[in-house]
């Protein structure tokens, strides 16, 4: 791990790397709860402080761990946001899935508020349960990981819209779904980062973000 540097925060951050350190997996279940309590505790201080209160002593902590054990399953700290992300990526799969799994008929019966509404919750459900991920992809210094786990989801998020939208209007030709899908995709977006960047509610975002989708995806309809 990366020495303790000068300032508030105990150390300096490394640019991004191309190829942060991977965390170690561990080999027994006892090492396994280690690092979930590391991952919570680093998730936490992230929430609380942003990156920069990220701290390899107070990261340890919180934790209850020595700095040794978690020299032993994070080189460093890039490594434990690596381990984040990709936590993050297991978890959310299976709310991806489940959008992608459901019928094509249930999604061309939908009202345009309801399909609205089954794409925004799962979303916003999980950033509301994880903070963490918001400081992360606000800062400019994510790991390239972190970057990826974004994108990988952006184009989930792209395929999953445009067979939703193929299954609302069939006739529609395919790039015109693929702009649309992309103007969702945008919408969630422009929302994540409005979150990021205001003061306002969540709870009132989330439902002017649920009414403008309601609202596009009638206005497109089945044309």
């Amino acid at each position: 791990m990366k020495k303790a540097g000068s300032g508030k925060s105990g150390r300096k951050r490394s640019a991004p790397r191309e190829r942060p350190v991977l965390p170690r997996a561990p080999a027994q279940a006892r090492g396994q709860r280690r690092v979930e309590a590391i991952l919570d505790s680093a998730a936490a201080m992230i929430r609380e402080s942003g990156l920069e209160g990220l701290t390899v002593h107070g990261l340890a902590q919180r934790a209850g761990t020595s700095i040794g054990s978690m020299y032993h399953f994070f080189p460093d700290l890039d490594a434990v946001i690596v381990g984040l992300a990709d936590r993050h990526l297991k978890a959310f799969k299976p709310l991806v899935s489940a959008l992608a799994e459901r019928p094509a008929r249930a999604w061309s019966r939908m009202s345009a508020a309801a399909a609205a509404d089954a794409i925004v919750t799962p979303f916003f459900s999980y950033l509301r349960l994880h903070p963490d991920i918001l400081p992360l992809y606000a800062s400019p210094e994510r790991t390239s990981r972190f970057g990826k786990w974004m994108e990988e989801m952006k184009r989930a998020g792209l395929d999953i819209i445009e067979r939703i939208l193929a299954a609302r209007g069939p006739s529609v030709p395919r790039d015109v779904r693929r702009a649309r899908a992309a103007v969702v995709v945008g919408l969630l977006e422009g929302t994540t980062t409005l979150l990021i960047r205001s003061k306002a509610s969540e709870v009132l975002v989330v439902e002017e973000l649920t009414r403008a989708m309601t609202a596009y995806l009638e206005a497109v309809g089945r044309a």
